[in-house]
């Protein structure tokens, strides 16, 4: 119980590393806040947190809305009084390449990767500052190395990597703790986009080609995503601000 009775919101949490990272996190005694556009996918996240006797709440929210992601927080906030997790991990792959790629593709990405969490974080603060806490941002090992596939989501997740190191800095005074987490190749419904962003691209030779740099040989599944969220979560990382974990196998170690 290393979040007992901690008011989490983790954004995309239908899925993938999000889902895995709600539903441990409710296992933790968190009382979680699940945002995604997908209400079918979410609500069915919710209803296995809640028969596992976990408290958890479902917001459909569009996290390209700023309008959105700010009734939601208000939401939470009238409900709850405070907000002492906030997991940032909403975000989109790609788009590939430089010189195919349209205004509208790279607004999305920015939008999804960036912009969203900024303004997340911006509405969520009044609800931290009280008691304190702990952000979280999901960036990537793409923005600590070059990504082969998109330019436009490098630049993005390194924009992440340098805003939690200045929230970091900035927040705390509050007692707030800024953090990111840089997965790699990750087994999640979003993989296979990620490996075909483009028309020639073949996924299962370009997950191969990935797997032969990295170290322990495998692809990382959500919970070990959800692990190293739960971490920087608890209070176990309490003197812990402002760094960017890779958790990726080795991959960026080589």
């Amino acid at each position: 119980m290393r979040l007992k009775n901690k008011i989490a919101v983790i954004s995309a949490g239908a899925s993938g590393m999000g889902k895995a990272g709600a539903t441990l996190f409710a296992k933790e005694g968190a009382i979680v806040n699940v945002l995604d556009i997908n209400q079918t996918e979410g609500e069915k996240v919710v209803n296995i947190i809640k028969e596992n006797g976990g408290e958890a709440n479902f917001f459909q929210t569009d996290m390209t809305s700023l309008n959105a992601i700010k009734l939601t927080i208000d939401k939470i906030t009238s409900m709850y009084g405070r907000i002492d997790i906030l997991w940032n991990h909403v975000g989109v792959p790609g788009p590939y390449g430089i010189e195919d790629v349209v205004e509208e593709d790279f607004d999305f990405a920015i939008d999804l990767n960036l912009k969203s969490g900024f303004f997340t974080t911006k509405y969520a603060l009044p609800a931290m500052k009280a008691a304190g806490g702990s952000i979280i941002y999901t960036a990537s090992i793409g923005g600590l190395v070059a990504s082969p596939f998109s330019p436009v989501y490098s630049a993005a997740k390194g924009a992440v990597i340098n805003l939690v190191r200045s929230l970091a800095v900035r927040l705390g005074k509050d007692q707030i703790r800024v953090n990111a987490i840089c997965p790699g190749t990750t087994e999640t419904p979003m993989l296979k986009q990620f490996l075909t962003l483009s028309e020639n691209d073949d996924f299962e030779e370009n997950k191969r080609a990935l797997l032969r740099n990295i170290p322990l040989g495998r692809t990382a599944h959500p919970i070990d995503i959800a692990h190293a969220a739960l971490y920087l979560a608890s209070d176990e990382s309490s003197f812990v601000s402002g760094i960017n974990l890779p958790v990726d196998g080795g991959y960026i170690a080589k």
